[in-house]
This record gives C-alpha cells, sequence and structure tokens, in this order.
C-alpha cells in the first residue's frame, strides 16, 4: 500500500489530502476546520490530522509528502524579472525566501501537528511546481489514460497559467504564461472593482 498525503502550505486555501494506492480517501481545506478563516494560508495542521484520522492512518505510514510549490521551479524567469525591477520586487524576495525555509522544515512541522517524532517518520517529501500540481490533482483522479491538462491562476511557482498533454502516468508541459501576464488577476481586480474581497469571491 502506497500512502501519499498532498498538501498546500504556506499559500492562501492551505488544505490536505490523502492518496492510497491512487485512490483519493480523504480531502478537506483548512479553513473548515480549525481557523474558519476564508482562504487561510499558513500550514494546514488540522487538515492534516483530519485526513489521516479519516483513513485510519498515521502520519508514520505515509510514504510521500507532495507539496504543490517547488521553490527552484523557474529560478530563471524569476530572476530576469528581479533584475528588471528590483525596488518593487524585494519584499517578495524576502517573501520567497521565508516561505522557502517554511518549506524546508515541513518535516518537523507535520510531526508537531501529528505529535509523533520526526525520527519515527519515514515519508519523502515531493515538491511539485503549483500549475503541474493543479494539472496532476485533475487528470490523476478522472478516469480518463488520455486528456488535455490546462491551469490557470493567479500565479505559483512564477507561472500564471500551464498547458500540458497528460497520457497514461505522465504529463508533458507544452507551454506557461509567465508573470505577470495573468488572467486570474484580470478576473480577480474585475471582481474587486465590483465589490468583492480581495480573492475575488
Amino acid at each position: 500500500m502506497t500512502l501519499i498525503l498532498g498538501i498546500n502550505a504556506f499559500h492562501p486555501d492551505a488544505a490536505a489530502c490523502l492518496v492510497c494506492d491512487g485512490k483519493l480517501v480523504a480531502a478537506v481545506a483548512e479553513e473548515r476546520l480549525g481557523s474558519r478563516i476564508k482562504h487561510v494560508a499558513g500550514f494546514p495542521r488540522e487538515a492534516v490530522r483530519c485526513v489521516l484520522g479519516m483513513a485510519g492512518v498515521k502520519l508514520q505510514e505515509v510514504d510521500y509528502v507532495a507539496i504543490g510549490h517547488d521553490s527552484n521551479a523557474n529560478l530563471r524567469a524569476k530572476a530576469r524579472f528581479v533584475c528588471r525591477y528590483p525596488i518593487s520586487t524585494l519584499g517578495d524576495v524576502f517573501s520567497h525566501l521565508a516561505r522557502r525555509v517554511r518549506i524546508s522544515r515541513l518535516e518537523d512541522e507535520l510531526a508537531r501537528a501529528c505529535e509523533v517524532s520526526p525520527a519515527a517518520c519515514r515519508f519523502q517529501v515531493v515538491s511539485v511546481e503549483h500549475h503541474l500540481a493543479h494539472i496532476a490533482s485533475a487528470f490523476f483522479a478522472s478516469p480518463f489514460e488520455r486528456a488535455a491538462g490546462f491551469s490557470y491562476d493567479g500565479s505559483g511557482d512564477f507561472v500564471t497559467a500551464m498547458y500540458a498533454a497528460c497520457e497514461g502516468n505522465t504529463i508533458r508541459v507544452l507551454r506557461r504564461v509567465w508573470f505577470p501576464d495573468s488572467l486570474g488577476f484580470f478576473y480577480t481586480g474585475i471582481c474587486q472593482f465590483i465589490g468583492f474581497d480581495r480573492f475575488g469571491d
């Protein structure tokens, strides 16, 4: 039996899910449990505990932890943008570095949330590029053997949209749309203009 704990952490809409032998067995957003704050960011402590409890497994049994963020993805594009706009991106650089540090401590954070010793855990942490994680979560949970993959939102790992060819157990990225060209930010801007909150809903 292969257990994969998927998490969205330190980013809006913190959440957790559990996949057992390729089947999604539990998923929940942190906002539905402890915090009750819409689009809560941070670490999904209660969501992790909930999905493990729903499946009746312990953190020590998890084989992989997948996080939908890869600090090393698209570094060249990020560096070009920072060099072009050094003053306006300074805050973003510090935010990126702080998030990178928090993700590097993910094993300890998970162990603390589940009240176990980090030494008792055997899982491997896998960082998945943001939009690739969106496409993978849709395709691999679908009944299709072959499909077109498309993901767009505000921004994730410096990409605002991704197109991919999905077949079998592979996803081949065909194109990325780079930040700041964002259909998601355009949608959010229109929604904010007509009175919705900062996430446009």
